[in-house]
């Protein structure tokens, strides 16, 4: 496993978010959180980045992460694109991408692969020196996922990237995010959009205020009737 949570519990103030949550993560494995708002998926995924304070245990590599720990949780290779993008608009879309190798070593490469990053999304190259505050919502998206890839994480944290998109930006997305697969690179998905999820999805948890309620391969999840009526909105 390429990271390991047992017994992780979050708390803001007085108020408890995450309640005892054991996930896992597998090298090259896409596993999701789903839920509803509240349902304390952001929270996780803040705190195995080292964004918040946190009680029990995050291993990651065999390393035990720290709480509070997010620029030393970069340079191990876990990359968060948090919920609404955090691209710098007045930036270029050029300029954005770049910061995504700032902190790789190797610059030649590095810049190699910001070149090729812009051929395997063309949208991102024709609009390269247009400031990305006029990219549309999907392409903006984009953008944070292209330039979270060029840092080269091991662990890359996806919080609600479809939040917000148009259904084919959405469909879009979601392939890109499906070929990670096939690169080695594990991803830890935040999604409200459960049905789409588990279809590009290896496993998943499921979680209701704070808690994981059920858990499993994806494909286990879509056909089970209870999970169907209480996630995925019924049958159809």
């Amino acid at each position: 496993m390429i990271l390991s949570a047992r017994g992780l519990q979050v708390r803001y103030g007085a108020i408890t978010a995450v309640r005892g949550v054991d996930i896992d993560v597998a090298e090259g494995e896409i596993v999701a959180l789903l839920g509803a708002n509240g349902a304390g998926k952001s929270t996780i995924a803040r705190a195995i980045a080292g964004l918040l304070p946190f009680q029990g245990e995050i291993v990651y590599k065999d390393q035990k992460l720290r709480p509070n720990d997010a620029e030393r949780n970069v340079r191990r290779g876990i990359v968060l694109v948090p919920e609404g993008r955090g691209i710098l608009g007045r930036m270029t879309v050029e300029e954005n991408l770049a910061m995504g190798i700032y902190t790789r070593a190797d610059k030649s490469q590095a810049i190699a692969d910001l070149k090729r990053m812009q051929e395997r999304f063309p949208i991102l190259g024709q609009r390269r020196h247009n400031a990305a505050s006029l990219l549309s919502g999907g392409e903006q998206q984009l953008l944070a996922t292209a330039r979270a890839l060029l840092s080269k994480p091991r662990l890359l944290l996806l919080d609600e990237p479809s939040l917000g998109l148009a259904p084919q930006a959405t469909a879009y997305l979601f392939g890109v995010i499906a070929e990670t697969r096939a690169e080695g690179l594990s991803v830890l998905l935040v999604e409200q959009k459960a049905r789409q999820t588990l279809k590009v999805a290896d496993r998943a948890y499921l979680l209701e205020t704070g808690r994981v309620v059920t858990s499993g391969p994806a494909q286990k999840l879509i056909e089970d009737p209870a999970v169907s009526d209480a996630f995925l909105g019924g049958h159809g």
